[in-house]
């Protein structure tokens, strides 16, 4: 969620929306909505911003966010056509912190060894690039990087100097094409060949292959288009065989490919629409090594078991869960679509959550799901997925 300056008659306040909504529409449209359609409710005696009205994804759909200090602390949806007069939670700002908590403490008590993100850990870098200047990049910096204990002789030995490495996202390039931001919070990253212009790398650890891709910026006509260009779809799918083949010529039994998009979705902004989809590519290796794929982009929980790889969408980390909502719980797939996994046929709900990965030498990989749900009568749960 946007960071926003916390004082009234901050002219950047009414900027900074004509940039979110700009996205989806002509800038001169954005304006109008803006001064129609957003108020804005300001403590009287503090003067700081406490509220935000606005519209939502549908001309029927008002957004409530509830602000303190800036941040967005809780959002909730209701559809006045709908359901009127019933407001749906759909973003805490407790789940994201949660989850980052709970993380650091795995990695600090030697539970997990690094962290795999894929993308979308800020909004966008309108407000600012790097970790000094971005609020975005401070907090993932304050609550997740900073607290992670530095790199052992083994995974320096393996070339890794860090503990966190992410898939980049469309909101890590959204106001910071040459994503300053990232390689300023995780400048590790450009020894394993990542650079503004090429945003795709791997390495090797106790016998996992680790390969990350860019799926691309965000197109509203086509939220889920592969549309990347560093480099495009054809060259990557090149690069994606080197790097399998020269796995399988060395014996690495193990695969995990991270890239942002999902390959196979049933809610919210969808999967990546044919023929840029790049399942047939990763299922063709899935006889001679074991594959998991990691995707985001669309933020709920979803998991597929297709060909012979595992795919998980880990959209639960702390990001607004529109997929919750009325009319987008659900996507029409064509016949014969994989079944989720995860909520088996219901609709998702609020859930935020982290996946332990578990790799044990000539063993199956174990995937252990911690999650949060602050509605439920028992909000904390460990779950044990693909059994």
């Amino acid at each position: 969620m946007m960071y926003l300056p916390q004082n009234a008659g901050q002219p950047d306040l009414v900027k900074l929306f004509v940039e979110m909504f700009g996205l989806v529409m002509p800038e001169k449209v954005a304006e109008e909505v803006v001064a129609k359609d957003v108020k804005m409710i300001f403590d009287p005696a503090s003067k700081e911003l406490i509220q935000i009205v606005m519209p939502f994804m549908t001309k029927t759909e008002v957004m409530t966010l509830t602000v303190n200090k800036g941040w967005v602390t809780e959002a909730s949806v209701e559809d006045v056509k709908l359901l009127p007069g019933v407001r749906r939670m759909m973003f805490r700002l407790q789940g994201g912190e949660w989850v980052a908590r709970e993380i650091v403490k795995d990695v600090q008590s030697g539970r997990a060894k690094f962290v795999v993100n894929s993308g979308d850990v800020v909004w966008w870098g309108n407000q600012g690039l790097t970790v000094d200047d971005s609020p975005y990049w401070k907090r993932v910096n304050d609550t997740m990087l900073k607290q992670l204990p530095p790199s052992d002789d083994e995974m320096r030995a393996a070339g890794l100097d860090g503990r966190w490495f992410i898939g980049v996202g469309n909101h890590e390039v959204w106001g910071d094409p040459k994503i300053a931001g990232t390689l300023s919070a995780v400048p590790y990253l450009t020894k394993l060949g990542v650079t503004p212009d090429r945003l795709i790398y791997k390495f090797d650890f106790k016998d996992v292959r680790f390969i990350f891709l860019w799926s691309g910026k965000y197109d509203h006509h086509s939220p889920s288009l592969w549309d990347a260009d560093r480099p495009k779809y054809a060259e990557q799918m090149q690069q994606l065989r080197q790097w399998l083949d020269d796995a399988k010529a060395k014996g690495i039994p193990k695969t995990f490919i991270t890239f942002h998009y999902p390959v196979f979705c049933r809610a919210g902004l969808g999967p990546i629409p044919e023929p840029d989809n790049p399942h047939k590519v990763i299922a063709s290796y899935a006889k001679d090594t074991e594959v998991v794929v990691f995707n985001g982009h669309v933020h709920t929980t979803e998991m597929y078991e297709v060909d012979g790889v595992k795919y998980l969408v880990l959209g639960g980390g702390g990001a607004e869960q529109d997929p919750i909502l009325p009319g987008r719980t659900s996507i029409k797939v064509p016949a014969g679509y994989p079944p989720d996994l995860y909520w088996k046929g219901q609709p998702p709900k609020e859930d935020y959550n982290y996946v332990l990965v578990d790799v044990v030498p000539g063993k199956k990989t174990k995937f252990t799901l911690s999650r949060f749900r602050p509605w439920s009568a028992e909000p904390f749960a460990t779950v044990e997925l693909f059994t």
